[in-house]
């Protein structure tokens, strides 16, 4: 997933269903990538333009995805060598049946809003006739306080009116993780919590299920596949559940700034977040405690990847690698020639696969 200066308020579009497929361009492995993940021997990686790639040969060569928009793509995630899904801007949704040949759109961000606006025009109506009734039958000490619900009814169907006659916006999806083949989850910007537990056939706004009063924008979510979740975002708001996103719980906030990646380590049941400035921390027990971590580094860390044998790698602005070979309890710091920005990466069979500004390159150590 993540965050390196994608985020940001979905223009005004057309339904999503309508746009075009992602260019088939010869040097789109080139282009701005934001997140990579596997499909069984297969690396899938995806980013700007509609653009989502697929290799079979370890990362040496790639090939397009035929992809139904044109939007901006932030996440991307596999449960198995089949089915997957993507993420992106106007709160688009992703599925793939084949191993991320082919992809169709399964929640249109931009209709999903439209008709929730339609919806809060309804339930407006409905508020004002109920209370236009209860008037009528009201005693006189009760009018005063009817009379001013009334008003605020009037002002709510005002604004859902203008909401219709105006262009329609809606959150950017910022990751997605899926717990197993039908639970899962989709976080994004303004506090967007979307789950399914049908495998995307349908998709339910949660945002109401955690405690985001601000509405912080949502940046990451992961889990360890058997019931414990965590999500975090702006302003050092972390989020976990330990049922399965049955109910969440709010994490105390230690840090201000933006978590813009979790990892979770299965070999050493550990949980990591980064984000801003380098910042680094690292829990035993699933967020209920943190210890910092120091890496030696103060450059914004966007995304990373933890290897089967618990290898962890972090990466992030001006071309910076972490690894770490102890469980995340320290980290060494390498820097890419080139000095582009990395977004995410992949341990694969051996390779370390990074994704960023400039596309795909498999690092071999030589390249620090």
């Amino acid at each position: 997933m993540v965050a390196i200066l994608v985020l940001g308020v979905a223009r005004p579009a057309q339904s999503v269903a309508a746009t075009d497929h992602a260019p088939i361009l010869p040097l789109a492995e080139h282009s701005l990538l934001l997140d990579i993940t596997r499909a069984g021997q297969r690396v899938i990686a995806a980013g700007e333009r509609g653009h989502i790639l697929y290799s079979d040969d370890h990362g040496a060569n790639w090939q397009q995805a035929r992809v139904p928009t044109t939007q901006m793509l932030t996440g991307v995630y596999f449960i198995d060598e089949q089915r997957g899904w993507a993420v992106g801007h106007d709160g688009l949704i992703l599925v793939s049946d084949d191993g991320g040949v082919n992809w169709r759109i399964q929640r249109d961000g931009i209709a999903a809003q439209a008709q929730a606006n339609l919806e809060l025009r309804e339930q407006a109506h409905r508020r004002l006739k109920n209370l236009e009734q209860s008037l009528e039958n009201a005693a006189e000490d009760q009018r005063a306080e009817l009379e001013m619900r009334r008003e605020d009814v009037l002002m709510d169907l005002e604004d859902a009116d203008l909401a219709l006659e105006e262009a329609v916006f809606t959150s950017p999806l910022m990751d997605v993780w899926f717990q197993g083949p039908d639970r899962g989850w989709a976080v994004g910007a303004f506090g967007t919590l979307l789950g399914t537990d049908n495998g995307g056939q349908a998709w339910v706004d949660l945002s109401a299920a955690i405690d985001n009063p601000d509405e912080f924008h949502l940046n990451t979510v992961t889990g360890d596949g058997d019931g414990r979740v965590f999500i975090a975002g702006e302003g050092g708001v972390m989020y976990r559940s330990l049922n399965g996103g049955r109910s969440w719980e709010t994490l105390e906030t230690f840090y201000e700034g933006s978590w813009f990646g979790a990892l979770y380590s299965p070999p050493e049941d550990i949980l990591l977040v980064f984000g801003l400035r380098g910042n680094l921390y690292r829990s035993r027990d699933f967020g209920e405690s943190w210890q910092m971590v120091d890496s030696d580094n103060q450059v914004t860390l966007a995304g990373g990847d933890v290897s089967r044998s618990g290898e962890i790698a972090l990466v992030g602005g001006v071309g910076t690698l972490l690894r770490s070979s102890d469980g995340g309890l320290t980290f060494r710091r390498s820097m890419m020639a080139d000095r582009l920005s990395l977004s995410s990466a992949l341990y694969f069979d051996g390779q370390l696969i990074l994704i960023g500004q400039g596309g795909i390159k498999v690092y071999e150590g030589r390249n620090e």
